[in-house]
C-alpha cells in the first residue's frame, strides 16, 4: 500500500502556492493607501519598487477577506438594501492615481452612500467599535473621501465584519472636502516627485518594521531590484505628472513597463 503523503507538506506545498500568486506590483498610486502617514513608502509604490515577498499563509488572509466582501454585499442585498456600481473605478492625474470601490448602496438614508466592506481579527474589531474607523485607520478613512470625492457622494458606509465571529459594526462617513482636496495634493506631489520623499520614520517603529519597502528604503544596497520597470529606470524622470524619458527623447507611454534600455 503507497505511503500516505505527509499532512504538513501538503498543507507547506498550498502556502507556497499562494505565495507565487501575488499580484505583481501596481503602476499607478493607489486611493487604498494614500492615507499612509509615509510619503516615501508611496513613492516606491508608485516607482513599481517590488514589496518584500509575503509568507503564503497571509495572501491566503487576503483573500479571505476578499471572500468576506462578497458576503457582505449579498447579506445587505437580502436585508432590503441594494448595491450596484461593484468595482467602479475612480482615476486622476492621468490614470496615476487609481481606485476602486466596493459599489455604491441605496436605502441607507435618502442619499446613495459609497460602500466600503471590511475583515478584522477581534482584537482590530473592537478598536473599530470603540474608536471609529478615522481613529482605528486612517488608510480607510482617507479611501473613503477620495471614493466619495471622485464619485461626487457626500455619504460613505464602512460594514467591517469580524472574521473570527462574523459579527458586523456599521459605521456612515460624511465627506469633508478639505481633506479630500488635501489628498489630492498628496497624491500630486508623489507622482511628481523625481526623488523619494525624505525619511520622515524610526527605523524602529511599527510602521517601518512592517513596511513593504523598508529594504529599498534603509538598505537598497542590500536589496534586490526585481520588479524593473521605468518607475525605477534612472532614464526616466517626471515634469509635473508627465513621465519623460532621458533615452526616448519624449513623453513616455508606456509607464510600468520595461525596455531594452532600463538601467538603475
Amino acid at each position: 500500500m503507497a505511503k500516505l503523503p505527509d499532512q504538513d507538506n501538503i498543507a507547506l506545498e498550498m502556502y507556497e502556492a499562494a505565495a507565487r500568486s501575488r499580484d505583481k506590483a501596481r503602476t499607478y498610486l493607489g486611493m487604498s493607501q494614500i492615507g499612509n502617514t509615509c510619503e516615501r513608502a508611496l513613492w516606491y509604490q508608485f516607482r513599481g519598487y517590488n514589496a518584500k515577498p509575503l509568507d503564503g499563509r497571509i495572501l491566503m488572509l487576503f483573500r479571505f477577506g476578499d471572500r468576506i466582501e462578497e458576503e457582505i454585499i449579498y447579506w445587505l442585498n437580502k436585508a432590503g438594501y441594494k448595491v450596484e456600481g461593484q468595482q467602479e473605478g475612480f482615476s486622476d492625474f492621468n490614470g496615476s492615481f487609481r481606485g476602486h470601490s466596493d459599489g455604491t448602496v441605496h436605502g441607507i438614508t435618502s442619499q446613495p452612500h459609497i460602500l466600503e466592506c471590511k475583515s478584522c481579527n477581534t482584537k482590530k474589531f473592537k478598536a473599530f467599535k470603540t474608536n471609529g474607523i478615522r481613529r482605528t485607520s486612517e488608510t480607510y478613512y482617507a479611501q473613503s473621501q477620495c471614493y466619495m470625492g471622485y464619485s461626487g457622494l457626500e455619504r460613505c458606509l464602512f460594514v467591517v465584519q469580524c472574521k473570527d465571529t462574523s459579527e458586523l459594526y456599521t459605521e456612515r462617513v460624511y465627506f469633508d472636502l478639505d481633506e479630500f482636496r488635501s489628498l489630492k495634493e498628496k497624491a500630486h506631489q508623489i507622482i511628481s516627485a523625481n526623488d523619494a520623499p525624505p525619511i520622515t520614520l524610526r527605523e524602529t517603529s511599527f510602521d517601518c518594521k512592517w513596511c513593504d519597502y523598508a529594504g529599498h528604503c534603509r538598505n537598497p544596497d542590500e536589496t534586490p531590484l526585481t520588479n524593473q520597470t521605468c518607475g525605477n529606470c534612472r532614464h526616466v524622470y517626471f515634469d509635473d505628472i508627465q513621465p519623460w524619458c532621458k533615452v526616448h527623447q519624449g513623453k513616455l507611454n508606456h509607464w510600468g513597463k520595461k525596455c531594452g534600455d532600463w538601467d538603475l
